[in-house]
């Protein structure tokens, strides 16, 4: 899907959910290598959203992105 996107020069953002569901450090580990592999797709915006809807974390910033993007 991907790089459908990317030959249809659609920009997308990468949004990791149930983020409560592992240890920080293996969140940190997941974020990195994702943020890592967007940057080989160039519509792929550079930031990662990791989320979590049980415990609120990243759901404002969520927001904000997806308003953001409306402009």
């Amino acid at each position: 899907v991907m790089k459908m996107l990317d030959e249809a020069a659609v920009s997308y953002r990468l949004v990791l959910t149930k983020a409560d569901k592992i240890k920080a450090s293996e969140l940190a580990d997941v974020t990195g290598r994702t943020i890592a592999e967007a940057r080989t797709h160039p519509a792929a915006h550079p930031d990662i959203i990791a989320t979590s809807s049980e415990k609120g974390m990243g759901i404002a910033e969520l927001r904000a992105c997806v308003i953001e993007s409306l402009d």
